[in-house]
């Protein structure tokens, strides 16, 4: 059942990157009009155009070149760009996708693919991003995403029921009176994410600087609307039109999860990232090549104190994480991140009123 929250800019300085609580890498695969040999990191539009495009950007020009304008407008500070060279123009397969997506370097945060793709080559690229995740550096996905129904965009959703995806953004947004293309709009999208803590909900909160969307959906039990955030999808609808305030109605993931009291829930967008935010830093490389006795994991224990109480105490991120160190045999050492809690997102306020006429 789908949850419709019922109750009811100027442009700002970006998060600068590495601030506590963001986690804002984006890596982009793409084909962009300047053939790139190797993944190239960018911090601005101006940096972005001068290494990747060879003209100026037009309606013609390659999907890479075309989503850097609003991906860095919606807030983007840090970019890796991959350049990619499909069989068929415009039209990569999944596997080539993964291919260039390999040779990225470990750490980002957020893989966007600038594709409709199909469900197949979704599956593909699910397939690595599951991988990250078991190496212990996982990202998540955004993705334009078109289908013929609503049946379609149901099956396309359950391609990710068990994690690894932020967004598949299927409405054209108006920004600054530009229409964007769906591809553009999820590039805008991502800004909009890397600027914003990772326990920060999308749930009925403003998309910045969007004055439209395309097409407006309706919320009524059994509308496409409905059907689409019970889905998880992120759709937005206008809350003021003449203040031209936009924001996105449900930002619940296809992810699913069955609470501590039995309840199957769909994870929120703050969770999703969140739990790959935690899980990035738990990262202990530098441990390896350490002597694997009492003091390395005493250090460890130390280490993965500070990061409960850097995401608990300090930034507020999660309610507790709980944790535990083992040494497994001579070679190995095993942290398990036994439960992270999380605070629930309000979706209904119920308002009792009492009138008296004296």
């Amino acid at each position: 059942m789908a949850i419709i929250p019922n109750i009811n800019v100027t442009q700002v300085d970006n998060v600068p990157p590495g601030s506590p609580g963001v986690a804002g890498k984006v890596a982009v695969v793409a084909e962009f009009s300047k053939t790139l040999t190797t993944p190239i990191s960018v911090k601005s539009y101006p940096e972005a155009v001068k290494a990747v495009t060879s003209a100026q950007v037009t309606t013609d020009s390659p999907v890479g070149d075309k989503i850097l304008n609003p991906l860095f407008r919606g807030g983007a500070t840090e970019v890796i760009l991959k350049d990619i060279a499909p069989t068929s123009t415009g039209n990569p397969t999944g596997a080539e996708i993964v291919a260039a997506a390999t040779s990225l370097e470990e750490n980002y945060d957020i893989l966007f693919i600038p594709y409709d793709l199909t469900d197949a080559n979704l599956t593909a690229v699910k397939s690595y991003i599951n991988d990250r995740f078991t190496n212990s550096h996982p990202v998540g996905l955004v993705a334009p995403c078109s289908r013929e129904s609503t049946s379609d965009h149901q099956t396309t959703a359950n391609i990710f029921n068990d994690g690894g995806l932020f967004g598949l953004i299927t409405q054209q947004f108006t920004v600054n009176d530009t229409v964007l293309s769906i591809a553009e709009s999820a590039a805008y999208y991502v800004g909009l994410l890397t600027e914003r803590k990772v326990d920060t909900s999308f749930t009925m909160k403003t998309l910045k600087d969007v004055e439209g969307v395309t097409p407006e959906l309706t919320f009524a039990e059994g509308d496409d609307g409905y059907k689409l955030v019970e889905y998880g999808y992120p759709i937005a609808k206008c809350l003021n039109r003449a203040d031209k305030n936009f924001v996105i109605v449900n930002s619940r993931l296809p992810h699913t999860i069955t609470a501590s009291d039995g309840t199957v829930i769909h994870v929120d967008l703050y969770m999703e990232r969140t739990i790959n935010y935690i899980i990035n830093l738990f990262q202990l490389e530098d441990f390896l090549g350490e002597r694997n006795n009492n003091v390395s994991l005493e250090a460890i224990e130390q280490r993965l104190a500070r990061i409960r109480h850097d995401c608990v105490d300090t930034l507020g991120l999660v309610q507790d994480i709980r944790y535990s160190v083992e040494k497994v045999d001579r070679d190995s050492v095993r942290t398990n991140i036994e439960e992270i809690i999380f605070d629930g997102v309000i979706t209904q306020i119920n308002v009792n009123v009492t009138y008296d006429v004296q």
